[in-house]
């Protein structure tokens, strides 16, 4: 069971106030104008039933050859050549993976790119789209998807909620900044997508856990 996150300023800020930082950002959009793998996400926003607002979260499937086998992910993948823009690859994606249908006029904005592995080289950008789907309905889940979970971003903006991941393939055995929430351990990628759109905010997440021995 997941516990009731600590009072967080990110459950003070409506959907107006996020667009409206979302729309005087500038996003990095280079790292996916230089290399050939390009990837999108979508970060869907949602009203919460205690309010606030939540994302949507995906434990990816246990698969061999994934190097993202059985972790949190926000739903997306790889851009093809027929899609007709970074944003309707993410929304493919995401009806793909979870059934939900996103819609155009659904996004709020665009994070900046973010080139995807810390622990193996990949020439891949990762593109964060931000979506606002008040109504999602029931997901269901393809072969890539093992479980979906919603998060509130009153958690998610508590840095008191950060605890210390060991990525066990890490030769070095490094302490990775995560949230665990319930049985879902969310670090990565996906966590650096999540301290950038904190940092919109002016709430700092670090992106590296500060210790390095945990009992």
């Amino acid at each position: 069971m997941h516990t009731t996150p600590p009072p967080s300023p990110m459950g003070t800020y409506t959907l107006a106030e996020i667009q409206a930082r979302l729309a005087t950002f500038q996003a990095d959009t280079s790292p996916s104008e230089s290399v050939e793998r390009v990837a999108a996400v979508a970060m869907v926003l949602r009203p919460g039933p205690a309010g606030g607002l939540e994302t949507l979260f995906m434990k990816r499937s246990d698969r061999e050859g994934d190097p993202w086998s059985g972790q949190m992910a926000f739903p997306g993948g790889h851009v093809e050549k027929t899609d007709a823009s970074i944003e309707a690859a993410a929304r493919r994606e995401t009806f793909e993976e979870v059934g939900l249908r996103l819609t155009e006029d659904m996004v709020i904005g665009r994070l900046s790119d973010i080139a995807g592995g810390r622990l193996r080289t990949f020439e891949l950008a990762v593109c964060p789209i931000v979506y606002y789907c008040p109504e999602p309905g029931p997901l269901t889940h393809n072969y890539e998807v093992a479980a979906t979970v919603w998060v509130p971003l009153e958690f998610l903006g508590a840095a008191a909620n950060i605890e210390a991941y060991y990525y066990p393939p890490d030769p070095e055995q490094r302490a990775f900044s995560c949230f665990n929430y319930g049985p879902y351990t969310i670090w990565g990628l996906t966590y650096r997508i999540l301290a950038q759109f904190m940092g919109l905010f002016e709430i700092e997440l670090p992106t590296e856990f500060p210790l390095t021995d945990v009992e």
